[in-house]
């Protein structure tokens, strides 16, 4: 009968592959995520809206303000759960870029979340 030999390489590549943090840790930062990007997204929507009131309606009411300081409270709670999100699931450099960057055009958001969630970047696993 002969043993086969676990090299230190396997070793790592199967530890890097496994997220960090409890099962608990790991769907709690998965059910973060989906909420602040969604939440990112309205905000923006608002934020456009608020635009569209104060340049082309030229309405006596002026949302910008109110608009732009939830979507900035927004954005930086996005980005934090981002940096969690990709340490706790080790994503790759590109990966946690594209999730940082999608944050800056209107309701990007929304098609990440799906797609992250859909290739299994946000999925709790042991």
């Amino acid at each position: 009968m002969t043993e086969t030999a676990v090299t230190p390489e396997a070793r790592t590549t199967a530890a890097a592959r496994t997220p960090r943090g409890s099962l608990g840790w790991q769907k709690f930062i998965r059910v973060a995520f989906h909420v602040v990007a969604i939440t990112e997204a309205i905000t923006w929507a608002g934020l456009l809206y608020g635009m569209y009131q104060r340049y082309i309606a030229e309405a006596a009411h002026d949302p910008v303000p109110l608009w732009g300081m939830l979507h900035g409270i927004a954005f930086m709670v996005f980005c934090a759960v981002v940096v969690l999100a990709a340490w706790t699931y080790r994503w790759k450099l590109w990966e946690f870029a594209v999730a940082i960057g999608a944050a800056v055009p209107p309701l990007f958001t929304i098609p990440l979340e799906i797609w992250y969630s859909r290739t299994g970047k946000l999925k709790p696993r042991r």
